[in-house]
């Protein structure tokens, strides 16, 4: 039984439809609880799918974040060189206005 076809089981569901109407009902049940085993597979597997979409999708996100972090870090670090090279000659230059001050002053 668990290997046929549905042409094989329609004339079956025909005959016990046309025993009475408790045959009809029942085989009414077994018709759509079939139905409803087919849809319920075909949702899950669409879910599944879907849900390895999302696991795709949120891996190429995060390493696409790791790279932009990555980017910045090293932005930020010329920016820390950059930053203590200009303070160091701003001090040379303010150690020579000094100098040059105490020079005038003593001329």
């Amino acid at each position: 039984m668990t290997n046929m076809i549905p042409t094989d089981f329609l004339p079956m569901v025909d005959h016990a439809a046309s025993m009475n109407d408790r045959w009809l009902f029942v085989a009414s049940l077994v018709v759509f609880g079939g139905f409803l085993a087919v849809v319920m597979r075909y949702f899950v597997r669409q879910h599944e799918r879907l849900i390895e979409d999302h696991k795709q999708a949120r891996n190429t996100y995060q390493e696409s974040l790791r790279g932009m972090l990555a980017e910045q870090s090293m932005a930020n670090a010329k920016l820390i060189t950059c930053l203590e090279s200009n303070t160091r000659v701003l001090e040379e230059c303010r150690d020579e206005l000094r100098f040059s001050r105490i020079e005038r002053n003593k001329a």
